[in-house]
């Protein structure tokens, strides 16, 4: 692995654990605000485990599953990059609107 490719892989897989860990802290203080849980899977969860073990749960498996996409960054370079900047966006404006539904409740 040459020098000037692993920012290129190893920056947007740290941002993406770094989303996931600030998409599970927004996603617990809204859902403390009563704001019900809108994905399926983590309401299952959720009802499951209760809040805190539902959100580790999913952000957890979420994080192992961006592991699996780094551990393709050898023989897919182009496509570990692509995943990774997609999967950001996704949930760079998941938790731009998290973070502007907590807002507007506390300006109310």
């Amino acid at each position: 692995m040459t020098a000037p490719l692993i920012p290129a892989v190893w920056s947007p897989f740290i941002l993406n654990l770094f989303l996931q860990v600030f998409d599970g802290l927004l996603s617990y203080h809204v859902l403390s605000e009563g704001v019900p849980e809108a994905n399926p899977l983590v309401s299952r969860a959720i009802s499951e485990w209760g809040v805190v073990w539902g959100l580790f749960y999913s952000k957890t498996f979420a994080c192992v599953l961006l592991l699996l996409i780094f551990a393709l960054r050898n023989r897919r370079r182009s496509l570990t990059i692509k995943a990774f900047t997609v999967t950001a966006a996704v949930y760079g404006c998941v938790s731009i609107v998290s973070l502007s539904v907590l807002l507007l409740h506390f300006t109310q």
